[in-house]
């Protein structure tokens, strides 16, 4: 994944430092060290790929208690399941200054096309949408909507195993939103179709999901939960 580009100031303009398997790796250079990603930092030469990972190479430059590498959190690229999404944020739901937590997504989309209810129209009561309330939403839709599980968004979810997890879950309408926002970065996001349900819902027969192609999100629709929107699991950690 790329973490980084070169600035058009300097004789890098355009390289990249990605991060796969615990490696830093500068393009046309070699592997580097996390040491080394900030010292290009403090001169000004990169900009990061998206918001947090500078913080994230600094924990990983200087350790603190349980963050020695991205993999003892289990959430490295290439592992966790799956690729990294996002990390939490000062002000965010879940935040914990000097620790690290975000969200990992499956690297592929589990369905093309899954209706979010069971066939019938029912409040499950997943009415959550901030970041971290997937996995609630989750829980309360397949209480709510029982077997097969795996014949409706969250169930389906839920199901995935990548990486041997279990704690997969269909993401919330903030969660979604990060999804998309760091699309690019995540890989493998399609616009046709352009739809992906979340786990909120808006009322017994509306749910909250996300046009992938311009970054709208909706709660009504003529066929309420019924259509068959595309279906890509989250984890956190």
């Amino acid at each position: 994944m790329v973490i980084a580009t070169f600035n058009s100031t300097t004789g890098w303009a355009g390289k990249t430092i990605t991060y796969d398997d615990d490696v830093f790796t500068l393009e046309g250079h070699g592997v580097i060290t996390a040491a080394d990603v900030l010292t290009y930092e403090r001169q000004g030469h990169v900009s990061w790929a998206y918001e947090g990972l500078q913080e994230w190479v600094e924990q990983l430059a200087t350790p603190s208690a349980g963050v020695a590498t991205g993999a003892a959190h289990g959430w490295a690229v290439g592992g966790g399941g799956g690729i990294l999404a996002y990390i939490l944020q000062s002000g965010d739901p879940g935040y914990v200054r000097g620790e690290t937590h975000g969200l990992i997504a499956a690297a592929a989309d589990q369905s093309t096309g899954m209706r979010w209810y069971n066939g019938s129209y029912i409040a499950t009561g997943a009415r959550a949408t901030a970041l971290g309330t997937g996995s609630a939403n989750t829980n309360r839709i397949i209480a709510a909507q029982g077997a097969p599980a795996t014949a409706y968004a969250a169930g389906l979810a839920r199901a995935y195993n990548g990486g041997g997890y279990s704690d997969w879950y269909l993401p919330s309408k903030d969660e979604l939103n990060q999804l998309y926002l760091n699309r690019d970065a995540i890989g493998g996001f399609y616009t046709t179709p352009r739809s992906y349900w979340s786990s909120s819902e808006y009322d017994a027969h509306n749910a909250w999901y996300q046009a992938f192609d311009d970054g709208h999100q909706y709660s009504l629709n003529y066929y309420g939960k019924n259509p068959p929107f595309r279906v890509r699991a989250v984890r956190a950690f």
